[in-house]
């Protein structure tokens, strides 16, 4: 089934960014492959560039990836191939594609099979594809980082949970130094994301002010069950993150 352009089922903002809510995961009229659940919370998020799409016109290069996504090619596969990630962004919006509660496919490299450490950027961390021409897509960089911010503080992640998509490529080459020389050092892949990795550290800076100008936030919490065995509290935390991906859910332990 060819899909037209795509109408979100909700909308949100992060930091002043505007972020349709498209899920792949309750819209697969074509039956594509998708990633499994994430176990436990994310561990960072991981940054990639990519260029503009022409899967139709009149609507915004982030609703076209995520249709581009879901249409299929003469085979039956997306014709994304094999690549999931949860937002995509430009210079005027964010689409979401996966629950947060979803990993996503984003870290692979020319087939290679991912070592442990590797594997985590996949596993636990959250995608973001900034949309850009080139270096002077000053706009959409500026989105991407106030999303980055907005998910960095979502989770309770410092600014080093930050990644490039070469960094994994990095770690899965064996290379070690700090998370930023491997955010920066070039893979001899593909240097993703090949816009903002030059400037990494300014990009960095620009995530972390929007991090610091976020007003402190209120939560109310509600304490749902308690169980003396755990396997009993993942059941539910399991339960309840299925039923609700956006919520935050953690088991806690109490000693009387």
């Amino acid at each position: 089934m060819e899909l037209g352009i795509l109408k979100p089922e909700a909308e949100y903002t992060a930091n002043g960014l505007k972020v349709k809510r498209y899920y792949l995961t309750e819209h697969n009229v074509n039956q594509i492959s998708l990633p499994q659940l994430m176990s436990g919370y994310p561990v960072g998020v991981t940054i990639h560039n990519t260029d503009d799409i022409n899967e139709a016109p009149n609507t915004t290069d982030p609703e076209q990836y995520t249709r581009a996504t879901l249409n299929v090619d003469k085979y039956g596969a997306s014709r994304m191939g094999s690549v999931r990630v949860h937002f995509y962004v430009d210079d005027d919006e964010a689409w979401q594609n996966l629950p947060l509660t979803y990993q996503s496919w984003h870290c692979g490299q020319r087939g290679k099979a991912e070592t442990a450490k590797a594997s985590v950027g996949n596993a636990q961390t959250i995608s973001i594809e900034c949309i850009m021409k080139s270096v002077n897509d000053a706009k959409a960089e500026d989105n991407c980082a106030r999303l980055a911010a907005y998910l960095l503080d979502k989770y309770g992640l410092s600014i080093d949970r930050l990644f490039t998509h070469n960094y994994w490529c990095n770690v899965r080459s064996g290379r070690t130094g700090t998370v930023d020389e491997l955010n920066m050092l070039y893979d001899n892949y593909k240097g993703c994301p090949i816009f903002i990795r030059p400037h990494w550290m300014d990009f960095k800076k620009k995530v972390m002010g929007y991090m610091e100008s976020k007003q402190v936030q209120y939560y109310v919490v509600k304490q749902y069950g308690a169980y003396s065995d755990k396997s009993n509290a993942e059941r539910i935390l399991k339960a309840l993150q299925a039923s609700d991906p956006e919520g935050y859910y953690k088991i806690m332990k109490a000693v009387k």
